[in-house]
Order: C-alpha cells, then structure tokens, then sequence
C-alpha cells in the first residue's frame, strides 16, 4: 500500500509543486512507482509540471461523476518512467466531499509506493479535501517570515487533523541568512513549530524549467537535495550538508 503525502503551505508562491515534483522525480527514478494527485482546482498545472504535457483530458472530478473510468484519469509522465499524474477538476465542486477522494487514493494505492497529494496554495476548502487521505504532511515554505508565519496556520490545519507534519524551507539563501536579512533555520522552526524534512537552495531556472515542462535536470545543487529529502522520505537517515547546520 502507498505511503500518501499531502504537499501544504501557507500562501502561493513557496514553489511548493515545484518541489513535490522534483522529489517525485527522484523516488521515480530509485525504481519507485509514483502518483502526484493534484488537488489545486482551478489552477490544475501539475500536466505540465510533471511532464506530461497538455493531454490529460479526465480528471479525479470525471471519475465521481461517471465521465471515464479510473484508468482513464491517470498519466503517465513522458519524461519519468514510473511517474503517474491525477489531474485536478478545473473547478471546485461543492460535492467534493473530504472522503471522496481519500476512498478513491486508498482504492488505487496497492498500484504505488508513494502517493504525492499538490494541495493549493491557501488555507481553503480543499486544503481539507487534500489532507483527508494523507498519512503524514509536508509544509513547503520560502526563507521569509511571511511565508513562514502563513505556512505555519496551514501546519496547524494539518496537526488538528491528526497529520504528522515535517518542514521543506525551499529557495533558500544562504548569503541573506548569513548577513540576518531573513531568518536561519532554527528561526524556521521556531516559527512554524515543526521538524525540518529538508532545504532546496534557491536555484534561479528551477521554477522557469518546471512550468515550460522541460526535462528534469539532475545533479544541481537544488535536485541534490531533492534526492535527499527522497530518502527520507523512505526512512534513510540522511544528514543536511555541512554549511546549513
């Protein structure tokens, strides 16, 4: 049965897809069997970020309402083996009850080892929806205290739901942080109260690479540490580079 984790944070723009797809990618390619689940309505960008482009037709919401069957709405990713994709409705629907869809993760997840849930950004309806089939969170923010102090109402949402809840601090710059222009990590965590899973330095074409859905790069600094947050994520104890301690 897949391990399901549900992507959080507070506000847009913490590149939280960003980084869901970049650990995707590297669990995929260990040999694991992936889904990204995307449950940001509306927006729904997780084809092109995930590499499989503009022919997802269904979506989770055509399966409830009789559409296509559940095969139909998953996609394999055309740059990944053993990457999968559920798109998202492209509009919330009020019948989108919580437990809609954790019945229909939990149905499938004997097909995976890992099921990634993209919950939008906010602290709406469907971040419920999203966190429902979870068996643990994962809060992505950026290095400012904004970005923290929304990330850690988003936490909260997800402790109250019984939601074991780790830290990604993703674009982070080391240089602002060492001259006190933004928080230090041990700041994070005091602020968000929660235990840190990784750090992704900040990478300039990381983002840019994602939303034109271009090969996945390997080997920089920012997929370095997508790959060890991957291994946490199986239970490898990995330690954080020397300069981030």
């Amino acid at each position: 049965m897949a391990k399901i984790v549900t992507f959080i944070s507070g506000k847009g723009g913490s590149g939280k897809s960003t980084v869901l797809v970049g650990i995707a990618n590297e669990l995929a390619l260990s040999g694991k069997r992936i889904l990204i689940a995307d449950t940001d309505t509306g927006l729904n960008c997780m084809d092109v970020i995930s590499g499989v482009g503009e022919g997802a037709v269904f979506n989770w919401g055509d399966i409830f309402n009789g559409s296509c069957e559940v095969a139909d709405a998953i996609y394999p990713s055309l740059n990944i083996e053993n990457l999968f994709i559920l798109p998202a409705p492209k509009e919330y629907n009020k019948d989108f009850c919580p437990t809609i869809l954790k019945d229909l993760l939990r149905l499938i997840s004997d097909n995976f080892d890992f099921i990634l849930i993209d919950a939008p950004a906010g602290l709406g309806q469907n971040l419920t929806l999203a966190l429902e089939p979870a068996d643990e969170a994962v809060l992505v923010v950026n290095d400012d205290v904004f970005s923290l102090k929304a990330g850690k109402k988003a936490a909260d949402i997800a402790e109250s739901m019984e939601k074991s809840t780790t830290l990604i601090i993703n674009a982070f710059r080391a240089f602002a942080v060492k001259n006190g222009l933004l928080p230090s990590v041990d700041e994070a965590m005091d602020i968000t109260e929660i235990g840190l899973l990784g750090i992704v330095p900040f990478e300039a074409n990381l983002n840019f690479n994602a939303s034109q859905g271009l090969p996945y790069l390997r080997d920089t600094r920012a997929t370095n540490a997508f790959l060890r947050i991957a291994k946490r994520l199986q239970g490898e104890k990995i330690d954080l580079p020397e300069q981030w301690r």
